[in-house]
Parts: C-alpha cells; structure tokens; sequence
C-alpha cells in the first residue's frame, strides 16, 4: 500500500507550473464527472423510449448516480488516505469511464442503470478527492484562487452538459451520440491525471509557508466550525442543485411559456454569472478574510429572492430573469467560501478530509432528497413551495452559519502566527521580541504578582 501511495511523489516540493498542471487535469475529470451528472436531462425522454423506461425509470438514471455518490463519500476520503493522490483518481476515472462505456453500448436499462451507478461512483469520489487534495498541492497563499477556480467544475459540467447535449442529439439523432463524446472527454481527462499528475514530497498543508525544512506544529483545531459549515452547505444543494438545476426548467416551461430550449438556457445564464465571478470571490478570500460574513450574506439574499422573485406565478419572466442573475452571484460565492473556510478551520489533514467527506455526503443527500422538492411542488403549488420551504431553509443556513461558525478572520491571524513561531523554532526566522523581553500576560503571571517588563 505504501508503494502505491508513492505513485506521483515527487522526491522534492513541485513547481508552480507543476502545481496548476496538476490542477488542470484534476479539473478536466470533475467538471466531466459534473458533465455526466446533467448529460441525461435533455434527452431522458428519448432515453425512455429507448430503454423501454417509464416514468418511474426516468426518475432512477438521476437518482442511481446520486445515491452512488453519497455513499462514496466517506469512504472515499479514508481510502485517498491510504492509497495516495494519484493512484485514487487515475482509479476514480477509470471507474468513471468504465461506467460510461457500458451505459453506452448497453441495450437494456439494467445495464444502463448500472452504468449510471458506476458513474456515480467515480462522481462521489471526485466529490471529496477533489476538494481535500488542494490543501495538500497549494501553500496557504495560493489556496484562494485554487478553491475559486475548483468550485467551477460543477457549473462548468452544466454549461457543457444543457449547451453540447442537445446539439450532440440533433446531429447524431441518438441519446449514445451524448455518451460517446463524454466517454471521450473520459479518455482524454485519464491520459492528462497519469501524465501531469504530481504530487510535492511533503503535503503543502504539513509545512510552513512552503519550506519543506519546516513542519508545521498544528494549533487549535476549530473541527466543530468546520462540520457546521459543510452541513450547512446541504440547504444550498437542495436549493441550488435541486429546485433550480433540476426542477427550474420544468417551472419555466409550465408557467412561464418558455420552449424547452429556453428553460434549459435560462438557468444556464446563472452558471455563466457564477464561474468568472466565483475565481473573483476565489481571489479576494486570499486576500481579505471574510468567508463567514459573505455566507451569512448570501443565505439571507437566497432567502429573499426565493420568496419574492424565483417561482412568481403569470407568464413576466422578468423576475426569473433577476432571480437568476442574483442566484448566479450568490452561487459564485457560497461554494467557493464553503470549501475555502475548512482548511484555515482544520491544519490537521485528518479532520480537514473529514469535514469535506461531510460536505460531499451532504451534497448527494440533497440530491437523492430530489423526490420530496418534486412532492412539495406537486402538494402545495411552485410559489408556495419556494416562499413557505425553500426561503426559510436560506435563513435556518444564515442562522446557522452565523451561530455556529467561527469568524474566519480571527481564525486566520492566529494561523499566521502559529507559523511565525514555527518559523522562529526551527530557526527560519527571528523573533523580534526574545521571550525574556516578552511581557507576561496577566493569564500567564503568578499568582499575585503583577505583569511588568524587566
């Protein structure tokens, strides 16, 4: 196990390029994970009618791969552990492309259905790897614009997914049409992980500012911050992934008016809001924190513009419209500072990969929670499910989030200087103030003396 767990380990710290080469290809396999997700929702009737799938069955493509990848979540954090970095997602995208092949050249829905499993797997697993190998590749300084850019994948697999699929299904006139280009991408993101996968001789996140010479001695652990940040984030996939990804089109078209292929670009245009804005929200976190005060924020927006603008009954589409834009900033912002708050929470690597296992847990809860969105909309109308479950949901998150999560700010000035006593100790750098000149806290003074400088 210790050999395979070698396989990409450099015998020194990577490069810069090296870095974000590695980046680049981790990103390929998730935003074709996300890809594979959505791919089915444009052509699930054709798919039907070809597998011989009712209603029912319909349900269970999107459902197998959700389940799939909920139960992947915990175990495929413990197993990145013990295998390594690169050998768990060249595996993981092999399990992937694997699943698609099969899906592909299936000719009944059992084994279509089982290949959508299979993808799932890889999907849960690139869930939680994804997230818990940034902290391992990027120093601190860099881990900003690494979360920003890595919390596109999923909206980049939607854009691919409800922009390529169609055209995919109109020029080939068959739903395998869509499978063998993403089985294709598969490939490609497979080569690119066993090529430029590489991984630094010590994890970033177990030295001090990037010197391989200094380990870091971790300080207080703030575990608790962290796992009520990531179950938090389950709220947001219900609202986010479910009632907009899964179900806004459908709205669109009953309500609305809108043409399938217009309720498809709609919530289209919300992704394209949230990817150049998220690597923005990526880039100022690094700079100045403020991930647990935007958070509550955004709840609190998501709640209002739930209530007042998501799901309005007649056929305006002006407020779906600013629903969308508004959801669009919002969604650049939670995912990003929900992944970014957990490292500067968690130094010890163990917990961080436990909490974002968590995260990734609650994400596939939310999805398979799909069903109750559909019989709360199907019990008490689109607008009535919106104001009276998914705005209040939004501020129970803000609520929470302001409660129960640390500020992230205090968080990292005492990480800051966790690392200059590190530095000092291993004699990297000098303390300006000898600890004999240091004036005693009235905390740390004997008993009844008072605190003076010598």
């Amino acid at each position: 196990m210790a050999s395979i767990a070698q396989f990409g380990v450099l015998d020194r710290q990577t490069t810069n390029r090296e870095r974000w080469m590695t980046f680049a290809a981790l990103f390929l396999f998730g935003f074709t994970a996300s890809c594979n997700l959505f791919k089915a929702s444009p052509t699930l009737s054709y798919i039907g009618a070809d597998l011989g799938l009712d209603a029912g069955g319909l349900g269970l493509i999107m459902t197998f791969y959700s389940i799939c990848a909920l139960v992947m979540a915990y175990p495929g954090a413990l197993i990145m552990r013990k295998v390594g970095v690169k050998a768990m997602v060249v595996a993981s995208c092999a399990i992937m492309v694997l699943g698609t092949a099969v899906s592909a050249l299936s000719s009944g829905s059992g084994m279509f259905l089982f290949g959508r499993a299979v993808e799932g797997v890889a999907y849960g697993l690139i869930c939680v790897c994804g997230p818990n190998i940034l902290p391992r590749l990027f120093p601190r300084k860099q881990m900003g614009i690494a979360v920003g850019v890595w919390s596109q994948w999923i909206p980049c697999g939607t854009i691919i997914a409800f922009f390529l699929a169609p055209m995919i299904f109109d020029a080939t006139g068959d739903w395998r049409g869509v499978w063998y280009v993403s089985l294709a991408l598969g490939v490609l993101a497979l080569i690119l992980l066993i090529v430029l996968v590489k991984m630094p001789k010590v994890n970033e996140n177990e030295i001090v500012d990037g010197n391989a010479d200094v380990v870091v001695k971790h300080g207080k652990q703030f575990f608790g911050s962290a796992l009520a940040v990531c179950i938090v984030f389950m709220f947001w996939c219900y609202l986010y992934l479910v009632n907009i990804n899964g179900m806004y089109p459908t709205f669109l078209q009953e309500v609305k008016g809108m043409s399938v292929f217009d309720s498809s670009m709609l919530p289209n245009w919300l992704a394209i809001i949230t990817i150049p804005v998220g690597i923005f929200a990526g880039v100022i976190s690094g700079r100045f924190p403020i991930r647990k005060w935007t958070l509550v924020v955004a709840y609190v927006v998501v709640g209002a513009i739930f209530f007042f603008l998501a799901f309005t009954p007649g056929t305006d589409a002006a407020s779906s419209w600013a629903f969308c834009v508004i959801m669009g900033l919002c969604a650049s912002f939670v995912p990003t500072y929900t992944r970014g708050i957990v490292p500067v929470f968690c130094t010890n690597s163990f917990k961080c990969d436990m909490a974002l296992g968590t995260m990734a847990f609650v994400t596939g809860l939310a999805q398979v929670a799909a069903v109750v969105a559909s019989m709360s909309v199907a019990s008490i109308g689109w607008f009535a499910n919106a104001q009276y479950v998914c705005a209040p949901l939004a501020l129970v998150a803000a609520f929470c989030v302001l409660v129960l999560v640390k500020d992230d700010r205090k968080v990292v000035a005492l990480r800051a200087e966790e690392d200059r006593l590190n530095l000092v100790e291993a004699g990297v750098a000098v303390d300006p103030e000898p600890a004999s000149d240091r004036v005693p806290s009235p905390a740390s003074a004997p008993d009844g003396a008072v605190a003076s400088k010598a």
